[in-house]
């Protein structure tokens, strides 16, 4: 278990399923994670989620602090995608209800660290949609840094979106002085 300024950050356990099996679920949402049809999940995905949560080097859910009642309000995790070159794939989904309160700046940052600090990784990756403006301009702020862009992959709302590749390295994240 972890804490940050406003948020505990747990491990996954069994119980937390249903919290992100509606979370995978919410409208809202999908858009933002996926580039497949938004469409609902039924619940043989519910079976899947711890497996999921246990195939990442760090899956957290993401709990608020006493101004939210403790209650779950998103994940986050690392995925080693190249191990030998110590490179993790960042992803976080927060519930609607918690968007622009500065908690995915504060879970990115904190995720970030620690995976320079301990985890001993060289670079995060991830990637976002470019509809998602808000992600985006989070973590360039952060420091990551547009990589390449896969264009016109995701058919979304009528126009199609690039999907933005970013990353961050552990030498740019020390020189930056952020934690």
């Amino acid at each position: 278990m972890f804490d940050t300024a406003r948020l505990r950050l747990r491990g996954f356990e069994t119980s937390n399923t249903r919290f992100i099996f509606n979370l995978w679920n919410n409208p809202q949402v999908l858009p933002s994670i996926t580039n497949e049809y938004i469409v609902p999940t039924g619940p043989k995905f519910m079976e899947k989620i711890p497996d999921i949560a246990q195939q990442t080097v760090m899956f957290l859910v993401i709990h608020g602090g006493p101004s939210e009642g403790g209650a779950m309000i998103g994940t986050t995790s690392i995925e080693m995608t190249h191990p030998k070159n110590r490179d993790g794939l960042f992803s976080i989904m927060l519930e609607p209800e918690f968007w622009g309160r500065g908690y995915g700046e504060e879970v990115t940052r904190f995720v970030v660290d620690y995976c320079f600090r301990s985890l001993g990784l060289h670079r995060v990756s991830l990637q976002v949609f470019e509809g998602s403006e808000r992600a985006l301009s989070l973590y360039k702020k952060i420091g990551f840094v547009e990589e390449g862009r896969k264009r016109k992959v995701n058919w979304i709302d009528g126009h199609w979106e690039d999907l933005v590749n970013m990353g961050i390295l552990e030498e740019e994240w020390q020189k930056s002085g952020q934690k």
